[in-house]
């Protein structure tokens, strides 16, 4: 990984990212993957707080962006509830399986315990690089930005996005042209809304 570059991205318009909310697996710290969990009652009063947050940051103009959520429905429902706050109809979206959560294979549904038990050799590499090693059967971090960057790159107008921890993550650093190290240590918060603009990131 030395000396390697995250994918180039060319992203001009104002990005919104809100990760999904909580659900019950997320409470349990389950590694939840390409398994479709859906939120509980906090992670949809966490979606119903972003979506107050958005509309007090963009006011007038939510009816002007683009909306895309994860296929995953822990990620449409946020979107949706998100939609209600801001006066829109739930359903005036689409799903893009670029945006779709990290794929953990065999350690999809396991605590980080039991993945560790499960496969403690490779589980102690790819903490080490996460970028390069993937989990058992699934993805590393290199085939996130990949396709992260690909859906960045066809970003047309200011947009509004619903995904997931390790694919907001990688979104972000991919804006930032950070190093593909630095980006298992962003945090992953499921109460705030990230605003991608000029260059910057802010969170609320």
């Amino acid at each position: 990984m030395p000396g390697e570059e995250l994918p180039p991205v060319g992203v001009t318009h104002t990005l919104y990212f809100v990760r999904h909310g909580q659900t019950d697996w997320n409470k349990a710290q389950r590694l939840q993957g390409h398994t479709d969990i859906p939120l509980n009652e906090t992670g949809r009063s966490q979606a119903k707080q972003n979506g107050q947050t958005l509309a007090a940051l963009i006011g007038n103009s939510a009816g002007t962006f683009d909306y895309i959520s994860s296929p995953l429905s822990r990620a449409a429902e946020t979107l949706e509830i998100m939609r209600s706050e801001l006066g829109l109809k739930r359903t005036g979206y689409r799903t893009d399986r670029r945006l779709i959560e990290i794929d953990l294979g065999d350690w999809n549904g396991l605590t980080v315990d039991q993945a560790r038990a499960l496969t403690p050799d490779l589980h102690t590499q790819r903490t080490a690089n996460k970028y390069e090693i993937p989990a058992p059967g699934g993805e590393c971090y290199r085939d996130v930005a990949l396709r992260l960057a690909d859906f960045l790159n066809d970003v047309r107008q200011d947009t509004i996005i619903v995904g997931h921890g390790a694919a907001g993550r990688t979104l972000r650093a991919l804006y930032l042209r950070l190093k593909p190290e630095e980006i298992s240590s962003l945090d992953e918060p499921q109460d705030k809304v990230f605003r991608l603009s000029n260059g910057t990131v802010a969170a609320f």
